[in-house]
């Protein structure tokens, strides 16, 4: 009884101390694991070995899901004043689907290095991985609103810390057997099993029980493991690099590397957590992760956007149009100009002409909207009282568009001709020479010539201009807008500064919903535009 006794007491005595040291070590410790798993996953992405570029991907998967799980706690940690958000909620969601997307990864990853498995038995259990995948896909979206709301049953993250365990195991079996028959790779299967045996129990029991923070210790041990693990494999296979020699040689750069990184984190992706607004009720007072879901499922906004009369359609077409006129008319309008400079025969006039044109650029909207409103003025305007005429260039929806244009074209056309000029000078003399010995004339050259070795610039820049088709700047419709100027100038930026700054009460929810909206689709168009520039043989932007 005096030794419990005594034990209890010493306890007790330990308890305040000790919290108070795993408070302060706690940030360092998650700091150190993400860092720890991004190593990993770019040492593994240096590999000159089949399917490394997967299993890399893998890995920065997982790392996706363990900062959803673990910013939250680290901003908590370090500001305690903001409430711990909801471990079920959003950030949750998505780190059980990133360490199952891991999971399919890996066994993704085994089957291109080793095949598909050739047994009946094998290939159901490669089978029961994505079966068990989209069980936990189906299982998340199915309790969407609960877990977003940190109301979920304890049955339902149960079954979801199963399935990803079983998931885990199923997956450390195939991986197990393939190393069996071919150990070229031994230390990476090794290395991601220890750290998987640690990371396992840690994620469940984190599921179950949030609370308990100290399951970062087995996460960051089992990590440092696998890196120790493969820290004599060779980086660059044929160079002779260990990994070991590699940091020691390199580590100043990634010392260097931390500072642009910490730059992102806070003053970019940190940030990013208000996008949650779009979801949540309107209340700003709060930080988003206090704020309740607002009604559909989070979805609320959404639909009221796109309602009839909330005047978010006509911004939306607006929008479009004014960016496929800027489209098909403003970017050749460059490639014309830079093929016509190029065509000079004296480089003075040249220089001083190529000067003269992209002046314009660095002209703020403000000014230019100023100058044209005074000059293309109804009644007072110089150019209608040069002309003796009353032409309304922007109090008319159809001639404010073609005035949109048409400045737009002037302000930048001269500073894109810079970047086809630039391609041109890549162009090799001889082509010119010998289209001039087979009897081409000056447009043949142009058309055979000039063009082709342009192409890939200006595919660049057209999937670029694809990507922002239902993105706009501000100041230039609004500078340009006028009382007399109907809808036409109100485009989607124009209605969230509107609505969401502007209104009475300013409806920040509804203009973060609309601003994530036009965002989505403007990555979908840019994904698209690369992927068919690439079908047609073309190198794309990545």
């Amino acid at each position: 009884m005096i030794i419990i006794r005594g034990l209890t007491e010493a306890v007790g005595w330990l308890s305040a101390p000790l919290s108070v040291a795993w408070q302060t070590a706690e940030p360092f410790l998650i700091v150190a694991y993400l860092a720890a798993l991004l190593v990993l996953s770019l040492w593994i992405w240096r590999q000159r070995q089949n399917g490394a570029r997967i299993l890399a991907s893998a890995v920065l998967v997982l790392l996706m899901g363990e900062a959803f799980r673990l910013i939250p706690r680290l901003i908590v940690a370090v500001t305690p004043r903001v409430e711990q958000p909801d471990a079920a909620g959003l950030g949750g969601i998505v780190s059980v689907l990133a360490t199952a997307g891991f999971f399919l990864m890996l066994e993704m990853y085994r089957q291109q290095r080793y095949g598909k498995a050739v047994t009946e038995k094998g290939a159901r259990a490669e089978s029961a991985v994505y079966i068990l995948f989209g069980a936990v896909a189906a299982v998340c979206f199915v309790r969407y609103n609960e877990w977003i709301s940190g109301n979920s049953p304890l049955f339902w993250m149960a079954l979801r810390s199963i399935l990803l365990a079983s998931m885990g195991v199923l997956t450390a079996v195939l991986w197990a057997g393939a190393v069996r028959e071919d150990d070229s790779l031994r230390h990476l299967p090794l290395a991601l099993a220890l750290m998987m045996a640690c990371y396992l129990p840690a994620a469940a029991l984190g599921n179950l029980v949030p609370e308990i923070s100290i399951l970062m210790i087995p996460r960051t041990l089992a990590l440092i493991w696998a890196l120790w693990i493969v820290r004599g494999t060779a980086v660059l296979r044929g160079t002779g690099y260990t990994f070991r020699t590699y940091i020691k040689r390199y580590w100043t750069l990634y010392l260097l590397l931390l500072l642009p990184i910490a730059f992102f984190v806070i003053f970019r992706y940190y940030p990013m957590s208000y996008i949650s607004l779009a979801f949540k009720k309107n209340d700003i007072l709060r930080h988003p992760w206090q704020v309740e879901l607002s009604n559909n499922g989070g979805m609320e906004w959404f639909i009221n956007a796109f309602k009839p009369g909330s005047g978010f359609l006509p911004a939306l077409g607006n929008t479009i149009m004014l960016n496929l006129l800027d489209l098909v008319i403003g970017m050749p309008m460059p490639i014309i100009m830079a093929l016509l400079l190029n065509e000079l025969a004296f480089p003075r006039y040249k220089r001083i002409t190529q000067t003269v044109m992209y002046l314009p650029h660095f002209l703020s909207w403000v000014i230019i909207s100023g100058i044209s409103l005074r000059l293309f003025a109804t009644t007072d305007g110089l150019i209608n009282k040069l002309l003796g005429t009353e032409i309304k260039f922007m109090e008319e929806d159809s001639s404010w568009r073609a005035m949109y244009i048409i400045l737009g074209i002037w302000k930048e056309c001269g500073w894109n001709t810079i970047i086809y000029l630039a391609a041109l000078t890549g162009i090799n003399a001889e082509l010119y020479e010998a289209a001039e010995v087979d009897g081409a004339g000056r447009l043949k050259k142009i058309w055979h010539v000039t063009l082709p070795g342009i192409r890939s610039t200006i595919i660049v820049l057209l999937i670029m201009n694809l990507g922002r088709i239902l993105g706009s700047e501000f100041d230039r419709p609004y500078t340009l807008r006028n009382p007399q100027v109907g809808e036409a100038y109100r485009t989607i930026s124009v209605f969230v500064y509107e609505r969401g700054i502007k209104g009475v009460p300013p409806e920040y929810a509804l203009s973060t919903a609309v601003g994530l909206f036009q965002s989505v689709v403007c990555v979908v168009f840019l994904i698209g535009a690369n992927t068919l520039a690439k079908k047609f043989g073309e190198r794309g932007i990545w």
